[in-house]
């Protein structure tokens, strides 16, 4: 899906290197429910995809209509009957539209039309471009739509740009993961655990944020950590940038260095022998927060 976004700037010829200008006043391209009471946003801006970053936002749905997040014109659509001798691409029907000063916007997986869609021109606000379905690479019917900036080169994450919604629920901090060739150990905090450790190995862990409704299971906004005494280190999602190395989380970090196994990579950390102490914070773009800390002994052989 990123790739295909960012593409469109070089098949459309459009110059990168000019500045992007303010980005426009955006809307949710669907409410569920009452605003600001947002119900069945099931996935948010930079969470794992086995083997890429999310690029946007996810609501449930089926047959909703979809607006424009603002207005714009029709920069590309594909629909399922474009190409019906080829297997569907990932998005599905979509269609992307520009707002100016390079600023993009996608909305992936809709219904398939009843009627002739726009192909071409202006929309507005208030435009129905098209209604949430299940097409493409899709679990199960929703819209995934994005923002983009610099046409194409980067994602933003839309839940800094649209009204604020409710969010009254603090991200879930779970269990240390550490897998070897051997196997997997987990380590929970509230208590004292110990592990054996015969050479440095990336620590992942699971984190949830059930935003509104408690049983969503979304990415969070910001991560930081320190192991005993030393720097805290942190990262927050707030953008994906386009480089010669693929897509960079802040421009600055690849998948694999965020992620491995679906779990957040907090990196290969500098166990001493004897007494660990690892303080984790997570926090929603609401402003919710927790915080956990490992107490681990270490039984260190390297």
């Amino acid at each position: 899906m990123l790739r295909s976004a960012a593409g469109l700037a070089t098949l459309l010829g459009f110059s990168l290197s000019v500045g992007a200008q303010q980005a426009p006043r955006f809307r949710w391209p669907l409410i569920k429910g009452e605003y600001p009471e947002l119900r069945g946003l099931t996935s948010t801006f930079g969470e794992s995809r086995n083997d890429r970053f999310h690029s946007g936002l996810d609501i449930a749905g089926q047959g909703d209509p979809v607006h424009p997040v603002a207005a714009g014109r029709i920069l590309f659509t594909r629909y399922r009957g474009d190409s019906p001798f080829r297997s569907e691409p990932g998005p599905g029907n979509a269609v992307i539209l520009d707002h100016g000063g390079g600023y993009w916007s996608g909305y992936f997986h809709l219904r398939d039309p009843e009627q002739p869609p726009q192909r071409s021109g202006t929309v507005q606000p208030q435009t129905v471009l098209g209604r949430t379905g299940n097409t493409g690479h899709s679990g199960g019917p929703h819209l995934h739509f994005f923002i983009a900036a610099d046409w194409g080169q980067r994602m933003l994450n839309p839940l800094q740009l649209l009204p604020s919604a409710a969010d009254r629920n603090a991200p879930i901090i779970g269990q240390i993961a550490i897998v070897t060739p051997n196997g997997t150990t987990l380590v929970s905090h509230g208590r004292t655990e110990h592990i054996r450790l015969t050479r440095r190995y990336p620590i992942l862990i699971t984190i949830i944020d059930p935003g509104l409704e408690p049983f969503t299971r979304r990415g969070v906004f910001a991560l930081s950590w320190q192991l005993n005494e030393e720097t805290r280190r942190s990262m927050r999602f707030d953008e994906l940038r386009l480089s010669a190395d693929g897509w960079l989380l802040g421009g600055k970090r690849s998948f694999d260095q965020v992620f491995q196994h679906n779990l957040y990579n907090l990196g290969d950390l500098d166990w001493k022998a004897g007494a660990n102490r690892l303080r984790v914070e997570a926090s929603d773009l609401a402003g919710n927060k927790s915080e956990v800390e490992f107490d681990i002994q270490v039984d260190r052989q390297f």
